[in-house]
């Protein structure tokens, strides 16, 4: 399978989606996330350094792209786009969460406005 079919789709935004994160303060942020086994990693480096670990082999090349392709298809590391939303300092996989979590904090603001 190619490296290309692999990859999820990024989540489209409806108009009430981007309002209720506006409305709520909250940032969405893509990043990239690496696969090797059952592992997740945020950069290249460390989940090439543990494909080697488990895959010992007599070449201790480094990285020779930039993007560290051709390692990545060696050792079978999926690169797969991760989306977050940050609010209130918390980092979020999912929307609704944030937004949940947004009305608990509005709800709690104006309850203790209210004392």
């Amino acid at each position: 399978m190619a490296l290309a079919d692999r990859r999820e789709a990024r989540p489209a935004f409806s108009t009430e989606a981007a309002e209720e994160m506006a409305k709520h303060g909250i940032t969405h942020v893509s990043v990239d996330c690496f696969h090797y086994g059952d592992f997740r990693y945020t950069n290249l480096e460390d989940a090439v350094a543990q494909a080697k670990r488990q895959q010992p082999s007599n070449e201790s090349s480094p990285i020779i792209s930039s993007q560290g392709t051709e390692e990545m298809a060696k050792y079978g590391i999926i690169r797969v786009p991760v989306d977050y939303y940050l609010y209130g300092g918390f980092r979020y996989t999912n929307l609704e969460d944030a937004v949940a979590e947004a009305k608990r904090q509005r709800r709690y603001h104006a309850a203790d406005l209210q004392h």
